[in-house]
This record gives structure tokens, C-alpha cells and sequence, in this order.
């Protein structure tokens, strides 16, 4: 059902917890371990304070946690929004629940049961114990884990994949445990549609005892409900509704929806959220895997998500906002829920659905051969399901809804047969319950899905690693024709210096380390791990042997592979929105990184986004220009407007060699909403010019090709840049650079950056502060200008810190005005 809103009182003081040997105790006063105080909601990992240097098996023991009820915290019903992941609760050493999924949430009728001094006690019970009773083998071995007998439990991966999560397994109450008021609602259904201009909100209310009507409230909007007997039914009707959009292509408007109830003693508000009116749909002709919004193709962009803290699962509203704004900052506009994690909060799909991030969501499922056929496991499988889809019956950012990750890749692997490749979980069961609860919904069976293997990258849903993990040349990212990937550009990507010395202790270097070694993401069984993928392009972009690079010169190696990996991303995404590309789709694997090291993230553990953040930023702006270098037929501009108007704009371009400008050349254009214009930078010239240095008559003609998206008051609106020899490892003494700063607010600092020559990916080192840009080029004689932005509240003090693009033998100290 919708989620009621209710006065709740959550019970987050006063937990202990316990550890015991399997079986020790089967009531929580039979515990005769010692107990400490715990944090509820939270995990066993935070209330022991382990980090992730601890070894211990969390899933090896028992664990207890007990509480007793205090004054104002009584009331009529007991809930339980996650229990990982075998839980026995006991109210008065009676028991009162037992829970075999931390996918389920619970609510327990204690109106005659808890009293002020009632004790609450909750067993989980060791996983590896139960993991140890025999059962059936499964259809193939999945690699992602050492314990094939998870395929059986409702619980997540994070902690039990040994190649690249933390060994943290997710043991304790990590969702909130609250006690509730009684609703005069005591169920509701709420669906959202949108029927040409008209937006329809449908409820279905089960009324508790007293009710004598209801209405619906949407916005402004109110419509009196149908009652017979205890049950409401009806619906209100909004002309011209506000639509929903994702960030990149609109306003996400959402519109508040509540039930005001009349009962024999007056009339009371029952809050059930807010909603948006949008449609999704999906062309899957041909191959396609397309997502329309609002009938407007969208480029869905994005990356996979991760929870933010591994050891206790617990995030604020605000740090998840935080997080998130982060995101749409980027210019993201999906996020995918991996089948590997969890399920995300409450407070998460609301930030989404108010930020216009589209959700794809995974059910908890991956690699493995789950055992569709027992009557119990599927019985968990569709209340898990069902509670998952009625919390997030309003959600407008939810959009995808996807079988789990790599289940039918794993079995196409493995060489079985494609009736093999799946089961009735993902054919039947959990479709049906999509189309019952949220049919505006796309339904993906596996991700990856189609085409002859599921694992083939033309057709359908894939998961893309030729440019990354597989080391392949770049252009492979168009030459494999991508359709659409749910999961792409795996690198170890390299955190700043602050992250490393966080991680390393004095004297431990990277990326040798054993501890930097331990955390770097591996494939099981392979002999390379991710710092290798790192390795191979930063030799590629630069032409420079890494491993000798790393032993004559650190930190000259750190500063490359930065770029190299950032290049890396923001070339291949750039390829995928340009005109004439396949591809309708890219999240990145994955968003932030699990700890601190070179992990799979943009952004590292303690927030702070890495090189291809900013790199990504730009290739996915709403309103961008990117270059493709198209070999003998020259270099292409390519103008992308996602918003809802078109723009009048000029492009224009300018060919330099050292500080002098020796060709140019400008176009006005009208760049239409939601549309994408190729330009030629020949054509814009006017006359040849060898603009990608693909001819090769003689030495290049310049040394950057510069191209500027403007409006027609002359403000810049993007800027791309190309360079016809690469990157490539050379320094000059004097680039000259000159950067000043004045200060705009208590934590926050305007920096402008001029060169005299180009200035190629010129990166900050501003301690405790994260800039708004980073890692940008800077055209012969231009100004970037950049905010950065104090990480501490209570920094009020100077800045102190210095830019250095990577074509310099120094970097140039930051001047602040007084």
C-alpha cells in the first residue's frame, strides 16, 4: 500500500546488543554474554565499531538486541523496516515475529502487549550456519560469490563478494524499528496516470472502524471517495496537470497527496506523500532499448548506486541529499539500484522524485540460480515484491523495474542452453506483480537481456566493458553499436591525495601496497585486477610505460592516471550522445566508491568526486558540445539540447598554435528542444585544414582545435576541445597560468584561472574543498572561472590552495584578494 503517514515514535534509544556462539540462548534472558549499547536503526558492524581492516565473520554468530519500552514510547502497532536477515523478535519473552528476509518490512499488533517496561529482544541467528544445511546443487556456480547457498536467503551481496565489496556482511536492525498510532486509514491504494493533458490520481482506501467518509486531496484538487462498508473508492481529476520530468528535460513537479477523513468526531488529514504525472515508455523495435518520458526520447545517463555507508547502512535525509544533488549536478538522470545491494529508503525515491533522477530498479537478485520452484522462497520473493512496489506507488521517479543483475548472463556463460538462462521469478512472478501495482512501468527480465547471448551489446540491455575492463581501443564504443547499458566504464579510478593519505599509513605508498592492494575491484579468478585497466589507457592516451612512470616518478603517475580515466569517460559518453549514435543509455559502474581507495566510483568514500566526475559533468550537461574526432572526414561538433526550448545560439571554433589563433570559424544556429546538431569543423572553417590530424602531410597544423557554444548575447554556454596528437606526456615550464581568488560567501570561493597557452586538465589542490569544476581545459589567452566550496561549516579562513594543468612542470599558487 501506499505508506500512511502516521504519528510514529521511533524507538532508536536505549538498544544493547549481544554476541553469541549459534544456538547459545533462545531467549534474550538466557544471554550470557556481555552486552553494549547499539545504535537502532544500525548493524552489528557499527555497534561493535569495526572498520574495515576487522576480519571477524559477522555471519558466523548470533546476535542479540534488546531494549526496554519508556514513557511515550507505547502505541498500537510495532514496526520492523528491516531485519538483516534471520530475525526471532520476542516482546516479554514471548515470541512475536520471525523474519527470514531483510528485504520484508513487519507490523505487529501491540496494542494489549506493550506497556512502559516491556522488554523488545531480537535474534538475528548466524547466516553460516544455516548456509551449512545441505541443499539442492544449483544449475551452474556463480562467481560473483564463495557461498553458493546464498541463492536461498532473502539477503544482500554487500559483504559476501570477496573481489570488491568490503568484508562487512550486513548483520543487525539497519531500517528504523517504530511504534504507531492507529490510522483511521488502515490500508491505501493510491495509483497515478496521465491521460493526455489530464492528470488521474485512483484510491482505494480500507477505512477503520468509525469512518463515515473520506476524500481525496491532490494539490488543490479534492474529490469525496465511494464508501461501502469499510472500504473508499474513487478518484480526482486534474485538468492540464503539471508534468514530471527528469531534471535534464524539464521541471520534476510534484503535486502533495492526502486524505482528509470524517469520522463521528470530526474530520483529520492522513498524509500519503506526493506524486508526479509523467508516462514511461520503452521501443524496444529492432534491437532498441529506448526510454521515452512524456513521449520525448531521453538519453538515459547516469550510474550504478551504492549505499553510502557500508558498516552501519544508516544515511540522513540530508546526506542522501546531498549525495543526490551531487548527481543532478552532473547532469545524471538515472540512478540504477543494483540487485547486488539493497533496497533504498523511503527518503531516497522522495530526494528522486524531487530532484527528477529517474530510478532503474533492480529486484535483489544476481548471478546466481535462485530456486524459483520451492513454495517458500517464491512466497518471500513476492512479498518482498509486492511491500517494494505499494511503498513507491506514488513514486513519478521510479521507472524501470528490472529481474536482478547478471542472472541470465551467468547462465549464458556457462554454456547452458537459453532455457536454461531463467526462471518463473523473472518470467512470471515478478512481472505480473509490476503490471498488478505500478503498470506504467518498463519491466526488464535481467540486466543484462537480448539479443543471441545476453552478454552480446547490440541488442537490448547490456552491460558495456569493451572500453574499460576488456581494453579495448576506444572506438570500440561506437564500433560495437551499443543500444543501451545498464552497467559501463569500470575503472579504478584514482582518488585525491587527501583520500590516499586517509587510507595509508606513513610510509605506504600507492598502488603497490598490499592495503591499497586489497581494496583495488577485482574479476574472480583473473590474474589483472582494475589499477591494470587504469594502467593500460593511461599508456594508451599518454604513450608512457606506467610501471616505469610509477618508479621514477609518483606522483607524475597519480596526476596521468587522474586523466586518463577521466578522458576515458568523458570521450566514450560523448561518442554515445552524439547524432548519429545507437546508444540510448550509459550508467557508469558505479557512483562512490565502498571505501576509501581507487574503487569503481566517480566520487570516493568520503564524498569527494574524483577526475571522471568532472569529466562526465560535462560530456552529460543538459545543454552540451562535444567533439568526435571522425578521422579522415575531420572532427565533428555536436550541439545537444535536452531542455524543452529551442536555442538560438552561435557555434563557433578556433584552430591554435601556441598562443596564436590560425583558423576560425562561427555558424549561428537554432538548436531545437530536445534535439542534437552535428557540425563540421571544416565546414564552419570554411577551407581544409586537417583538422584531426588523420592526412598526416607533415607535422600538425596546431596544437587544439577549440569549440564554443555561446548565446546570442555572447555568453558561453559550453566549450569542447580537441587536440589532433592527444594529450600526450609533455611539460613545459611555463604554460603560464596565473589563477586569483575572491571570496563569495563564508565557505565558498570564486577562482579564475587565465592561460597564456592552452592549459590541458588543470586540476585543484584545494585541501577540504570541492570544486564546482575540475580538470578542465583552458583555451590560449581565456579565463575558467570556478567556485569552490568548503567542505567544514565552520571554515571561515583563507584558501589556501594552487592549480596545475597536466601539460606543466608546476603548479601556480592561488592568489586570494584581500
Amino acid at each position: 500500500m501506499a505508506r500512511v503517514h502516521v504519528a510514529a515514535t521511533p524507538l532508536d534509544r536505549g538498544w544493547e546488543m549481544a554476541e553469541t556462539a549459534p544456538g547459545a540462548a533462545n531467549r534474550a534472558s538466557g544471554v550470557e554474554a556481555p552486552w553494549r549499547p547499539a545504535s537502532v536503526p544500525g548493524t552489528v558492524a557499527g555497534a561493535l565499531g569495526m572498520t574495515f581492516d576487522d576480519t571477524r565473520d559477522l555471519d558466523a554468530h548470533d546476535y542479540w538486541y534488546r531494549k526496554r519500552i519508556e514513557a511515550g514510547e507505547t502505541g498500537d502497532v510495532l514496526r520492523f523496516e528491516g531485519l538483516a536477515t534471520l530475525a526471532d523478535v520476542w516482546i516479554d519473552d514471548e515470541p512475536t515475529l520471525q523474519s527470514e528476509s531483510m528485504f520484508i518490512e513487519h507490523s505487529v499488533d501491540v496494542r494489549h502487549r506493550l506497556r512502559r517496561g516491556s522488554e523488545i529482544a531480537i535474534r538475528f541467528a548466524s547466516l553460516a550456519k544455516a548456509l551449512s544445511e545441505k541443499r539442492h546443487r544449483p544449475r551452474w556456480r556463480a562467481t560473483i560469490v564463495a557461498q553458493q547457498q546464498l541463492r536461498w536467503f532473502r539477503t544482500s551481496l554487500l559483504g559476501r563478494i570477496p573481489a570488491w565489496t568490503p568484508p562487512i556482511a550486513p548483520v543487525g536492525p539497519y531500517r528504523a524499528i517504530t511504534v504507531e498510532k492507529a490510522s483511521p486509514i488502515v490500508s491505501a491504494n493510491v495509483r497515478t496516470r496521465l491521460d493526455g493533458s489530464t492528470g488521474v490520481v485512483e484510491a482505494s482506501f480500507v477505512l477503520g472502524e468509525h469512518v463515515r467518509g473520506v476524500d481525496i486531496v491532490v494539490g488543490e484538487a479534492q474529490s469525496a471517495l465511494r464508501v461501502e462498508g469499510h472500504v473508499a473508492r474513487g478518484s480526482v481529476v486534474i485538468q492540464h496537470a503539471p508534468r514530471w520530468w527528469p531534471h535534464t528535460h524539464g521541471t520534476p513537479t510534484l503535486m502533495p497527496v492526502s486524505a482528509m477523513v470524517h469520522d463521528t468526531v470530526g474530520t483529520q488529514r492522513v498524509e500519503l506523500g506526493a506524486t508526479g504525472f509523467r508516462t514511461v515508455d520503452v521501443d524496444r523495435s529492432d534491437g532498441a532499448f529506448t526510454l521515452y518520458v512524456n513521449g520525448v526520447r531521453v538519453f538515459c545517463r547516469g550510474a550504478c548506486w551504492m549505499p553510502l555507508d557500508v558498516l552501519t547502512l544508516g544515511a540522513t535525509r540530508d546526506v542522501l541529499r546531498a549525495a543526490l544533488e551531487r548527481v543532478r549536478d552532473a547532469g545524471m538522470n538515472m540512478l540504477r539500484v543494483s540487485g547486488t545491494m539493497l533496497y533504498e529508503s523511503r527518503d531516497f525515491h522522495e530526494l528522486c522524485d524531487e530532484l527528477g533522477i529517474l530510478v532503474w530498479q533492480d529486484f535483489m537478485f544476481a548471478n546466481m540460480d535462485y530456486p524459483s520452484t520451492d513454495e517458500r522462497f517464491s512466497a518471500l520473493v513476492r512479498t518482498e515484491a509486492n511491500q517494494l512496489l505499494d511503498r513507491l506507488q506514488l513514486s513519478p521517479s521510479l521507472a524501470v523495474c528490472c529481474g536482478g543483475s547478471e542472472v541470465e548472463q551467468q547462465a549464458a556463460m556457462m554454456g547452458l542452453p537459453e532455457s536454461e538462462w531463467s526462471n518463473s521469478l523473472f518470467r512470471d512472478v515478478l512481472p505480473s506483480i509490476v503490471k498488478a501495482t505500478r503498470p506504467d512501468l518498463v519491466y526488464v527480465p535481467s540486466s543484462p537481456t537480448g539479443g543471441p547471448l545476453p552478454f552480446h551489446v547490440d541488442e537490448g540491455v547490456a552491460h558495456y566493458y569493451g572500453v574499460g575492463a576488456y581494453m579495448r581501443c576506444l572506438d570500440d564504443a561506437r564500433r560495437a553499436r551499443v543500444r543501451f547499458t545498464s552497467e559501463c566504464l569500470a575503472f579504478a579510478n584514482l582518488p585525491r591525495d587527501e583520500t590516499i593519505e586517509a587510507l595509508l599509513h606513513e610510509g605506504q605508498l600507492p598502488t603497490q601496497h598490499p592495503r591499497w592492494k586489497s581494496r583495488v575491484a577485482r574479476d574472480r579468478g583473473t590474474s589483472w585486477d582494475f589499477d591494470d585497466v587504469r594502467d593500460h589507457y593511461l599508456q594508451e592516451l599518454f604513450d608512457v610505460d606506467p610501471a616505469a612512470l610509477r618508479h621514477a616518478d609518483l606522483a607524475r603517475y597519480l596526476e596521468l592516471g587522474r586523466v586518463a580515466t577521466g578522458e576515458v569517460m568523458g570521450v566514450t559518453m560523448g561518442e554515445w550522445r552524439r547524432a548519429r549514435s545507437t546508444c540510448a543509455g550509459a550508467i557508469v559502474w558505479f557512483l562512490r566508491d565502498l571505501w576509501e581507495g581507487a574503487g569503481w566510483g566517480v566520487i570516493d568514500s568520503r564524498g569527494y568526486p574524483k577526475a571522471p566526475y568532472y569529466y562526465l559533468r560535462r560530456a552529460l550537461s543538459p545543454l552540451a558540445l562535444l567533439v568526435t574526432d571522425e578521422g579522415l572526414n575531420g572532427v565533428s561538433v555536436h550541439a545537444v539540447n535536452d531542455r524543452g526550448d529551442a536555442i538560438a545560439a552561435i557555434v563557433s571554433v578556433m584552430l591554435y598554435r601556441g598562443e596564436s589563433a590560425i583558423a576560425r570559424g562561427e555558424k549561428a544556429i537554432t538548436l531545437e528542444a530536445h534535439g542534437v546538431m552535428e557540425l563540421k569543423v571544416d565546414a564552419l572553417i570554411g577551407r581544409f585544414t586537417d583538422v584531426a590530424y588523420a592526412y598526416r602531410f607533415g607535422s600538425p597544423s596546431h596544437d587544439v582545435t577549440v569549440a564554443t557554444l555561446t548565446d546570442t548575447r555572447g555568453a558561453v554556454l559550453a566549450r569542447a576541445f580537441h587536440f589532433p596528437r592527444g594529450l600526450r606526456n609533455e611539460r613545459a615550464s611555463d604554460v603560464g597560468v596565473e589563477a586569483s581568488a575572491q571570496r563569495i560567501s563564508d565557505r565558498a570561493w570564486r577562482v579564475a584561472v587565465r592561460t597564456r597557452n592552452v592549459a590541458k586538465a588543470v586540476a585543484f589542490d584545494a585541501r577540504g574543498f570541492i570544486a564546482e569544476d575540475d580538470f578542465f581545459h583552458v583555451a590560449p589567452g581565456a579565463t575558467h572561472e570556478v567556485v569552490l566550496t568548503s567542505q567544514d561549516a565552520t571554515h571561515t579562513g583563507p584558501l589556501s590552495a594552487t592549480v596545475k594543468p597536466v601539460n606543466a612542470t608546476t603548479p601556480t599558487r592561488v592568489v586570494c584578494a584581500r
